[in-house]
């Protein structure tokens, strides 16, 4: 019985990792999308401050779509908000280099390993969100 409920408990509900990866690009993709419609011509070395905003977004909202998701699954919250920050990632990579491929620039190597170390911080930036969002719920269960 113990071996059922151990492997009933680490399998990933599909449903709160999606919900968490919709979460996570509805708070992090608007802002991005805002800052290179305002400021995509901007020159090299000259561009605003306002290009500040998009790595606090992005992270940002992988950490809340992270914290959400560990909330609705508390049997295994990290699981979840990696999953989620995941899934929030490859949508972010599919979009990056059909843009790329469809318009001027290339998908070079240097781009796609760029991508791969934004990636890693992403899902870290989701899971760090998960952790919060379990030792909050564990917080709340001992009152």
């Amino acid at each position: 019985m113990a071996v059922n409920d151990a492997r009933a408990s680490s399998r990933l509900d599909l449903r709160a990792a999606v919900e968490g990866a919709l979460l996570t690009l509805a708070i992090a993709v608007p802002p991005l999308w805002i800052v290179l419609i305002l400021k995509s011509g901007d020159a090299p070395g000259e561009e605003s401050n306002l290009w500040l905003l998009a790595p606090v977004a992005l992270l940002g909202g992988f950490a809340v779509g992270g914290f959400r998701t560990a909330a609705r699954r508390r049997e295994t919250p990290l699981m979840h908000a990696a999953a989620a920050g995941a899934m929030a990632f490859a949508v972010l990579l599919v979009v990056s280099l059909v843009r790329r491929a469809v318009g001027d620039e290339e998908v070079s190597v240097v781009h796609l390993v760029r991508l791969l170390l934004l990636a890693q911080i992403c899902i870290s930036a989701a899971l760090l969100g998960g952790y919060v969002g379990m030792r909050r719920a564990a917080r709340r269960a001992t009152r």
